[in-house]
């Protein structure tokens, strides 16, 4: 749900608290029937210090009844500014403080509202650009407030067609209409407040279909691509859908899923995104998946995996499809990362040049989804893993070391992992896969890791 905006309201916000020192604040209020934000008041008696901000609760509550009263204008939801960099809210100190406990408060006291706008502001008073992080939390779970996207509407169209402004009704809850199959295998509230966030689109595009019908509520994709003729055979696109980006077509068809799911698409490369575009993304991702072929993007993912201890997954074809590499981490679990798991394939990008034209002939639809399935089952484990009671539950526990995982989809592929794992096994054909234990199995052992051993990202 974007937050919408007049364009009055938005330059308002920018003005006052976009244009003074961080830690003040004010009241958006608008029609809870199309939540179109119509006005911001500015709270100019709110107490200010450096830790934080305190809002005039008398100023404030006779401006509530005042704007009821004359404009028929309800209560949306409060922005104020955060010292730059600090975008998140902060948390529940007890008695109604802090943004969350603030939050918790007004939930208590005004049952009738399913949602609050609690936008955060970078203000220009330091030089800088003027930012606003639009975030909304939901009744059913205060802290797991989410950044929904904004958009500014013209006071002239707003005023003149407001019927067509009107959300349609529905129930407070979110998510798949009936996820009734799905007991006892995921849990499906987890799903729902579960964030995901997937780097490359093409073939892995069915993976995050599948976890939206497995309850996903929100997911961020990322993917310069546009769709072309060849990937209708081995990505599972269709004809009407060539020409248009994969992001957005991915988008169009997960609303056919679930029209509630909260997406967000970005056509572009995922190694030109600076720090601060990456922080504010993983600030509530609950798992990252690098579904690309691009090793400097899949080394990029482990490195932000790290600083921000979010779960990751890493997958890649092998030629002709006939095996298939899965590596995963999750933080405080798995002792390596994927620089720990793949050490020879750093030492041949960057040290010896190596230029990979592996490409996707060979390949079939059938590749692609069979190993899209693992990987999504993979997904589903990494979610559940400190649950109990469902079948995705507990599968790693708290310590796991077998987190690189190969795949055989030929019975030809004759190489020198399987044929030593499965040597005269004869009931094993085809369709296994290896488990590999990092530090026992592969060197270097990951203590010689450049990324994650000496920053001790894993350990702490």
């Amino acid at each position: 749900m974007n937050i919408r905006f007049l364009k009055s309201v938005f330059d308002e916000i920018r003005n006052t608290v976009g244009s003074k020192i961080c830690e003040t604040g004010g009241i958006l209020l608008g029609n809870r029937k199309d939540w179109v934000v119509q006005k911001f008041i500015f709270d100019p008696h709110g107490s200010t210090f450096s830790a934080g901000y305190d809002p005039d609760v008398d100023f404030i509550n006779a401006t509530l009844k005042d704007e009821w009263e004359k404009n028929e204008l309800s209560l949306l939801g409060f922005v104020h500014s955060h010292p730059r960099g600090v975008a998140r809210l902060s948390g529940d100190y007890g008695n109604n403080t802090g943004d969350v406990g603030y939050l918790k408060a007004i939930f208590e006291k005004i049952h009738s509202l399913d949602r609050f706008l609690v936008p955060i502001v970078f203000s220009q008073y330091d030089g800088k650009e003027f930012e606003l992080i639009p975030f909304v939390a939901w009744a059913d779970n205060v802290r797991n407030y989410k950044d929904e996207g904004y958009e500014i509407v013209k006071d002239e169209e707003y005023h003149s067609r407001k019927e067509s402004f009107i959300l349609p009704e529905k129930s407070q809850k979110r998510g798949l209409k009936d996820s009734s199959r799905l007991a006892g295998a995921v849990n499906v509230q987890l799903m729902e407040k579960a964030h995901v966030i997937g780097i490359g689109v093409g073939g892995a595009g069915n993976i995050y279909e599948n976890l939206v019908r497995s309850g996903l509520g929100k997911l961020t994709v990322i993917d310069f691509d546009k769709i072309d003729n060849s990937n209708i055979t081995t990505q599972g696109w269709y004809i009407d859908e060539v020409g248009m980006s994969k992001v957005e077509a991915l988008k169009k068809r997960l609303h056919r899923i679930n029209p509630d799911i909260v997406i967000e698409c970005f056509q572009e490369d995922f190694l030109k995104f600076n720090d601060k575009k990456i922080k504010h993304l993983l600030s509530d991702c609950n798992l990252l998946m690098m579904m690309t072929d691009n090793f400097y993007a899949q080394a990029k993912g482990n490195e932000v995996s790290l600083k921000y201890k979010v779960p990751a997954i890493w997958a890649m074809m092998y030629e002709k499809a006939r095996a298939a590499e899965i590596v995963f981490s999750i933080p405080g679990v798995t002792p390596a990362c994927f620089r720990c798991c793949v050490s020879s394939r750093y030492k041949a990008y960057y040290d010896e040049g190596y230029v990979n034209d592996v490409n996707s002939i060979g390949s079939t639809i059938f590749h692609t989804f069979y190993l899209n399935q693992v990987i999504g089952m993979l997904s589903l484990a990494i979610l559940h893993n400190e649950t109990t009671g469902y079948e995705f539950s507990n599968w790693f526990g708290k310590q796991w070391d077998r987190n690189f995982i190969q795949i055989r989809n030929h019975p030809k592929y004759k190489v020198e992992p399987f044929e030593r794992t499965f040597k005269n096994v004869e009931s094993v054909f085809n369709f296994d896969a290896i488990w590999w234990k990092i530090e026992a199995d592969r060197k270097p052992k990951y203590e010689n890791c450049p990324d994650c051993f000496p920053k001790g990202f894993w350990k702490s």
